[in-house]
C-alpha cells in the first residue's frame, strides 16, 4: 500500500493566467476565478495521471515496508522528478516513528523513475503492521514555471481550453493532451 499525501502545494502555477484567458479566447477578467480554478484542475490531473510534481511540491508518502523496486535495492517513489528527501522514518509496533539515518538511503535526486538508493547492506524495516514506512520529500522540477517542460504546459493549455469551451462536460478527456503526455507515462507491464 502507497498513500501520498501532499504536504506543501506549489506557490504558483506553471501557466500563466494570460497565457489561458489567450487560448480560451477571453478578453476580460470577469471569468479570472474560474478560470485560475481550471489551471489548477488541470495541472493536478495531469500530476495525478503522470505521477509528477510539476513545481516544487511536498510530499509525504506512506508505505508498508523498504520494498526494494530497483535492481540496487533503490524504493521507486509515487511522485517525481525528485528534488530531495527531507526525513525517512519507520515505525515500530506501537506506531512510533523514529528517524533513519540518513546513511542508510541515498536520495537520487533529478531521476526519473524518482527513486531512493538503500546504501546499507541490510535496510531497516519497520514493525507496525501498515504505514510503518513514510518518507517526506519534495519533488518537482523546479520552483518556476520557466522550469516546467513546454510539452507539459501546453498539455494545462489543452485541458483549460477544453474545458472552458464544453462547461457542461464532467471532466476533459486526457486525450484532448494526450500528445504532449504521452512521452511523460510511465511504462507499466
Amino acid at each position: 500500500m502507497v498513500l501520498v499525501v501532499i504536504t506543501a502545494p506549489p506557490v504558483t502555477e506553471p501557466v500563466a493566467l494570460a497565457d489561458a484567458r489567450t487560448v480560451c479566447r477571453v478578453d476580460q477578467s470577469l471569468e479570472d476565478g474560474w478560470i485560475s480554478a481550471l489551471i489548477t484542475a488541470a495541472r493536478q490531473r495531469i500530476e495525478g495521471e503522470l505521477g509528477l510534481c510539476l513545481l516544487a511540491t511536498g510530499v509525504s508518502e506512506w508505505r508498508d515496508a523498504w520494498a526494494p523496486t530497483g535492481p540496487r535495492g533503490g524504493l521507486t517513489l509515487a511522485r517525481g522528478p525528485l528534488i530531495g528527501v527531507t526525513t525517512v522514518a519507520i515505525a515500530d509496533s506501537a506506531r512510533n516513528f523514529r528517524t533513519l539515518d540518513p546513511a542508510y538511503y541515498a536520495p537520487m535526486a533529478g531521476s526519473w523513475p524518482p527513486q531512493i538508493a538503500a546504501t546499507a547492506l541490510a535496510i531497516v524495516q519497520p514493525t507496525a503492521r501498515s504505514a510503518g514506512l513514510r518518507i517526506d520529500y519534495t519533488a518537482g522540477f523546479g520552483t518556476t514555471a520557466a522550469a516546467v517542460p513546454a510539452p507539459l504546459k501546453q498539455a494545462i493549455l489543452a485541458l483549460v481550453a477544453w474545458s472552458y469551451d464544453h462547461r457542461d462536460a464532467p471532466d476533459p478527456p486526457l486525450s484532448a493532451a494526450g500528445p504532449w503526455l504521452d512521452a511523460w507515462r510511465r511504462a507499466r507491464l
